[in-house]
């Protein structure tokens, strides 16, 4: 049996930065957590949507890089 979570950290959800230069809120996508209440192991994921955003991210990177 899984139950899903929200994330917390310091009263806030916890969040990944998508880009080291800038701390905007929607640069930041929020991390969640799967919890197997058997065996208490916890995976964490993001949404569909912010793994989306985060393989067209580094889709611009790699791109970028192949450019020069």
């Amino acid at each position: 049996m899984h139950e899903k979570y929200r994330t917390v950290a310091y009263n806030a959800p916890l969040r990944l930065r998508r880009k080291a230069s800038n701390m905007f809120l929607g640069n930041l996508v929020t991390v969640n957590a799967d919890v197997d209440l058997e065996t208490g192991q916890v995976t964490f994921f993001v949404d569909e949507a912010s793994l989306a955003t985060l393989r067209a991210d580094y889709q611009k990177k790699v791109d970028r890089l192949h450019k020069k």
